[in-house]
């Protein structure tokens, strides 16, 4: 506990509360003396022993709530249900459910923390799992993330640390283990369980992250808080913020339409036809005094969309699918795609539910497994196999992610590919052009295959892209 208060007064400090040596060894103590089986009396004994000014107050309860608090919601968010029950809510039978446990009693033992976790076996406290693996320093390297953009970067880091790859593979292992012992539908009801506590697992290290970031960041969180909703960036966003936003989606999507039909008036008469002019000036003794010309058709807008919806654009993505769908409404030949490692058309999801739905569905896994680490190169590749042919000469082709690539190969000549096929290719990204060769950043290497790469990290700067943007 005396560690926990060092912290805990050290973050205070950082945040401009002043507390002293003294402070902390009277904190110690009358924390012994209360106890800390009531959070209420927790809170008031450390305000009544840290906190000096009255415009300390606010300073010390967020931070309060952060640190002692939240912690305890993550743990719940971990712990979900049992094995047992779990596999019984799937429809396993009673007998299969004790012949399976009792071939997993004498592998758990040799199981790691992580794969003990997913399995339903072990604790269900993400911070205690952090520090039993030393992952992040039991910190998160979150003293380090200046950006919430960066979130997502360093839970993919921590879940390194933890071993996620190495359990996913023990857990694998025991899954064919109980195919070949007890049959493959047991197998696939372990194999449900085990992706369910995995998924549980990778949004509390998140959430984890989130915390320790907003801690050592509380003047930056309280000045984003601040801003207008027009200026916040789409991943500090809240939902009620992106519910709110619906109607300048609306707006955005339609004038996109309006600039994409937008023809100047000399293109609309037509090119010169000679063969025509000059048959018409044979009446004129070869003097053409009359121009014929062709005349062009109407040009359909085609889109096809690419969206990332993968944990590191988690906020900005939910955003980004309410944009492709609305788009879809909007224009008549739309292809809309959404990838994390694997790619899958949402073209007819979105065309027949509402868009509450229909985005639920795309980042529930309908379309593709979503808890899968980001892969831009493999999901390139499968567009460009399967989907090449949704590209035509008079498609405008848009890219919407965040190119964080988690260090595979970038496969940026299937995207030099595309780029020949389309009449351009657009990148919106979330992030600012000084984080693209951060960490596992691909932007750089994709950057000279796109017509334009421009930023759309809030939805001031989404407008000044639509009103540059002539499709």
């Amino acid at each position: 506990m005396l560690d926990q208060l060092e912290t805990f007064c050290g973050l205070l400090r950082k945040n401009h509360v002043r507390v002293s040596v003294s402070e902390v060894v009277d904190a110690v103590q009358a924390v012994r003396a209360v106890g800390l089986d009531s959070p209420s009396d927790l809170r008031a004994t450390l305000a009544a022993t840290l906190v000096k000014r009255p415009g300390d107050a606010s300073t010390f309860d967020e931070l309060f709530t952060l640190f002692f608090l939240r912690g305890g919601d993550l743990a719940r968010g971990l712990e979900g249900k049992a094995l047992a029950p779990l596999l019984a809510e799937i429809g396993l039978g009673e007998d299969d459910i004790e012949r399976l446990l009792a071939v997993l009693a004498d592998q758990a033992a040799q199981l790691s923390a992580v794969a003990r976790a997913g399995l339903g076996l072990g604790t269900g406290d993400v911070v205690g799992l952090l520090r039993m693996t030393g992952a992040g320093g039991g910190q998160g390297g979150a003293n380090r993330i200046v950006s919430p953009l960066h979130i997502g970067y360093h839970t993919h880091r921590l879940l390194e640390q933890l071993g996620l790859g190495a359990a996913e593979r023990e857990l694998a292992r025991i899954a064919d283990r109980i195919a070949r012992e007890l049959g493959e539908n047991a197998a696939a009801a372990l194999r449900s369980v085990i992706a369910r506590n995995l998924a549980s697992l990778r949004g509390a290290v998140r959430r984890h992250v989130q915390d320790e970031f907003e801690k050592q960041n509380r003047d930056l969180m309280q000045d984003l808080r601040l801003r207008s909703l027009a200026e916040k960036p789409f991943s500090s966003l809240r939902e009620e913020e992106v519910r709110k936003l619906r109607v300048e989606i609306v707006r955005l999507a339609r004038k996109l339409r309006s600039q994409a039909s937008y023809r100047p008036k000399i293109e609309r008469r037509g090119r010169l036809d000679v063969r025509r002019t000059l048959r018409r000036s044979l009446s004129s003794g070869g003097v053409p005094f009359e121009l014929r010309r062709r005349l062009r058709r109407k040009e359909r807008p085609r889109l096809v969309i690419l969206c990332d919806i993968s944990d590191s654009v988690r906020h900005v993505s939910r955003f980004m699918l309410e944009l492709v769908y609305t788009l879809q409404e909007l224009f008549a030949r739309v292809r809309s795609f959404v990838f994390v490692s694997d790619l899958g058309e949402t073209t007819q999801l979105f065309s027949q539910f509402e868009i509450d739905r229909a985005i639920e569905l795309a980042y529930g896994g309908a379309v593709i497994p979503v808890q899968a680490n980001s892969n831009y190169g493999r999901a390139l590749e499968i567009f460009a196999s399967r989907h090449l042919d949704a590209v035509t000469s008079r498609t405008t082709v848009i890219i919407i992610g965040d190119a964080r690539n988690n260090y595979n190969p970038p496969n940026a000549e299937r995207l030099s590919e595309l780029r020949l096929r389309a009449k351009r290719v657009l990148w919106l990204n979330p992030e600012l052009p000084g984080a693209w060769g951060f960490g596992d950043s691909a932007m750089r290497d994709y950057e000279p295959h796109v017509t334009r790469a421009v930023v759309a990290y809030n939805l001031e700067s989404l407008r000044r892209v639509v009103d540059d943007l002539v499709l």
